[in-house]
Order: structure tokens, then sequence, then C-alpha cells
């Protein structure tokens, strides 16, 4: 992805103790973006200037905790690999910024990654203004694990595979990318390479040093791309790399959470099993937006 992500902020009327209007952020953690990222502040009457100053995007994050998980995301990626990042609890702020053709390219298509359901008819709205169709991808549940002592923890149990865990490398990017179910392409293999390259990821080599089971993190700090080669499944592979996972996140200061499609219920059972809880009346979609064919 870029180097440089722009994060749209909308006004929610949240109020700093020096009694200056904030804006919601997305929750990430800072220290782990680059030194670059911009983020672009929204307040009434949608007036937008920049903030690269550290410190404050630090305060902006804190801020954005007492949202979570709501403030987990809402992404929007275009073909030329721009990405916007929106967290917004007022619908007409929302409504106003996406018709804002600076803000917002129209003109290519893009992805609404992990945007609020609810929120779904106003971006249909808005699209069909700018002349796009929407097509729906698929619909996720946020889980979460709000007590780090809740996590059920079985590397004990398991000490002889735990042995064989280790770092994903752009070596491995080929198989992790082959078994993705949104990827399998050269735009998933360069998405996937930049994860790795990027963030925490884990994985549990056979005898040949070949990844049979692995764990990634997304740029906005969820677990994903969770996957065990069928000969190797109902063997506890997933839960010892969730784990690991799960401390080696906390030691940095993310947030653990992940998405589970709707109709995935082994993983939801198996995050429901370590510990995770659903996160009550909240749903993230993932839908497509591209111009009307002429």
């Amino acid at each position: 992805m870029l180097t440089c992500i722009p994060l749209c902020l909308l006004q929610t009327g949240l109020t700093s103790a020096s009694g200056n209007i904030l804006c919601a952020v997305q929750h990430i953690s800072t220290r782990a973006l680059p030194l670059c990222l911009k983020v672009i502040l929204v307040l009434p009457p949608i007036t937008m200037f920049i903030i690269q100053d550290e410190e404050k995007l630090l305060t902006l994050e804190k801020v954005l905790q007492n949202y979570l998980p709501a403030a987990i995301k809402e992404e929007m990626y275009t073909s030329d690999e721009c990405t916007f990042t929106v967290f917004s609890k007022d619908q007409s702020s929302l409504y106003n910024l996406l018709m804002d053709d600076n803000v917002v390219n129209w003109t290519n298509c893009f992805t609404f990654g992990g945007i609020d359901t609810s929120f779904l008819e106003l971006v249909k709205d808005v699209a069909a203004c700018k002349k796009f169709t929407v097509n729906f991808l698929t619909s996720t549940r946020a889980m979460i694990l709000e007590d780090p002592g809740d996590l059920l923890d079985i590397t004990s149990e398991k000490a002889d595979v735990a042995s064989r865990i280790s770092h994903l490398d752009i070596s491995h990017a080929q198989i992790v990318n082959r078994n993705w179910k949104f990827g399998k392409d050269d735009s998933g293999l360069k998405f996937v390479k930049n994860i790795i390259a990027k963030f925490p990821s884990y994985c549990i080599l056979d005898e040949t040093n070949t990844p049979v089971s692995w764990l990634l993190t997304y740029q906005y700090g969820a677990m994903g791309l969770l996957y065990t080669e069928p000969e190797y499944r109902r063997k506890g592979f997933a839960k010892l790399l969730v784990t690991k996972m799960v401390k080696a996140l906390q030691n940095i200061g993310y947030p653990t959470y992940c998405f589970v499609e709707e109709d995935n219920t082994k993983s939801y059972q198996l995050f429901e099993q370590l510990g995770f809880k659903e996160a009550p009346d909240i749903r993230f979609s993932w839908v497509c937006c591209r111009p009307f064919e002429n």
C-alpha cells in the first residue's frame, strides 16, 4: 500500500481536555505508520486541514480508543493504490465528504473496505449521484479480545508444534496469496508482500521449512489471512498462531481483533474458543464501486 495514508476525519463532537473540538480518527497505532502520514481533519463547516504532528496523532488515537470496535476501520482502496480511511458517526458529514471530488476520486474503480453496514444506503446514494454501481463483496463480524486474561493459551500443550513457529518472509508470499480468497492474482501478491514486509506475521513450518499454517496482520492492525493446509488441520495450529500473534500485538500496544465473514462459522468458533467476543450490533461490509458502463 502507500507509504502515506490520508485519514479523512469527520466531526463527531468530541472535545479534548483543552476544549478544542477533535474529530475521531480510525484507531490504528501511529507507531506502525510512517512519519509522512497525513491526516485530513474535517471540522464544521467542512473545512479541511492536514495534521502531520505525531503528538496530535497520538492524541487522536487515544480519543478513538473510546469508540472501539466501531472505530476500527472504513477504508477506500482505489485502483491507483491510494487509501483513504474514514471514521464517522454522522451521516451528513460522511455524505458531504464522499460527494467532494477533491477528497474522493470518482473517476476510477475503488473498494470500500470495512464500511459500517448501516452506511451502505448512503454509499449507494452517493454512488448513484456519481454514476457508479455498487457491488457487494462480503460482510463480516468484528471479534475483539477485550481482556488479555481471557485468552486461552494452549502453547504449553503443543510445545513441539510451537517450536516450529516462525515469521513469514517475502519468499512465502506466493503460497499465502495462492490460498487467499481475495488474492490469487498479481494485485493480491503485491498486497501480501507488503503486509509481510511491514506488519507482524507468523507461520508454522514443516520439516522442509515450508509454511503449512499462517496468520498475518492487515495494515489497520487486524489479524487476518489465517489459513492451514488441509492435511494439517484439526491439530491446533491456528490456535497456536492466534495466541502467538495476540501476545505480539499486545506487546506493541495494538488492540487485538479480527474480522470474520458472516458465513465462516469455523473461524468464528475458533476465535470464540480462544476468548474473543463478537462486537454487538456492528457489521462491516466490503463493496466495490465502478463507473456506469456507457
